[in-house]
C-alpha cells in the first residue's frame, strides 16, 4: 500500500459487501441484500451504515468501490464469480487505483458444497488477478465467519448444517493467501462472531463490529 494518510479502499465480496444501488457491476441488477429499504430489518438505511464505510472512516479513508454481489460465488462454477477479470478490474476507476483491496467471500461457495480443488484452483486465480490489476494495493482476505443466530421472526439466510465444513474452505483460504504473499485476517481462527439479521449478514452492530475487527487486524493488533 502507498504511504497515502488518506487510503483509497476496494471491497469485493458477495452480499456482505453489497448496498443497493451503489456497490453493483454494471450489468448486475437486485444482486444486494442491504439498501434504503431495510431500515426494520437490518437496522441501518444508509451506505455509511455498512462496515467497508465505517472501516474507512476509521481509518480517515475513502471508498473508492465495492463490487459485493448477493450469492456471488469464488468459484466460476457458480454465479458472478470473484476470479472473473471484470470484477476484479471494477476495483479502480479511471481517476484512481485502490491502495487497499478487502476480499470476503465463500460461503456461498460452502453452502453450495463446490469442490475444494475448485474452491482453491479460482481463490488462487482471483489472487493472482489482483495482484496483476491492482499491483500498488495491499491485499486483504478474510477467513470466513459464522454469525449468531437471527432473532426469532427472522429466517436463516444459509441453513446452518450447510455450513459445517466451512473450516475447511477457511484452510484453502490460508493456503492461497500464503502461497499469494498477501494478507489475511483469519476472523475464523480469531473466534470473531457477530450479530446477524439472517445467520450470516451483519446487522447494524454487527457491521460495526465487523468494520473494527477488520481494522484490528490490518493495524495488527
Amino acid at each position: 500500500m502507498s504511504q497515502n494518510s488518506a487510503p483509497r479502499i476496494s471491497i469485493l465480496g458477495d452480499g456482505t459487501c453489497s448496498f443497493g444501488g451503489v456497490s453493483l457491476p454494471r450489468g448486475i441488477a437486485a444482486a444486494y441484500l442491504y439498501s434504503e429499504r431495510y431500515l426494520s430489518y437490518s437496522g441501518f438505511n444508509t451506505v455509511e451504515g455498512t462496515w467497508w464505510h465505517q472501516l474507512a472512516e476509521k481509518m480517515g479513508g475513502s471508498v473508492l468501490i465495492s463490487n459485493g454481489v448477493l450469492g456471488s460465488y469464488v468459484s466460476i462454477k457458480g454465479l458472478y464469480a470473484a476470479c472473473l477479470n471484470g470484477r476484479i478490474r471494477s476495483l479502480a476507476t479511471e481517476e484512481a487505483s485502490p491502495d487497499l483491496v478487502l476480499i470476503y467471500t465463500g460461503m456461498t461457495d460452502v453452502a453450495n458444497d463446490i469442490p475444494l480443488d475448485a474452491f482453491q484452483r479460482d481463490y488462487a486465480e482471483m489472487l493472482t488477478k489482483m495482484k496483476k490489476f491492482h499491483p500498488d494495493a495491499q491485499i486483504w482476505c478474510g477467513t470466513l465467519f459464522l454469525g449468531q443466530p437471527p432473532a426469532p421472526n427472522h429466517m436463516y439466510y444459509f441453513e446452518p448444517e450447510t455450513l459445517t465444513n466451512a473450516e475447511e474452505y477457511n484452510q484453502v483460504i490460508r493456503d492461497c493467501v500464503k502461497e499469494a504473499g498477501v494478507n489475511l485476517a483469519d476472523f475464523a481462527a480469531q473466534g470473531f462472531t457477530c450479530s446477524t439479521v439472517d445467520g450470516h449478514h451483519p446487522d447494524k452492530e454487527g457491521m460495526t463490529a465487523f468494520a473494527d475487527a477488520w481494522l484490528k487486524n490490518i493495524k495488527g493488533e
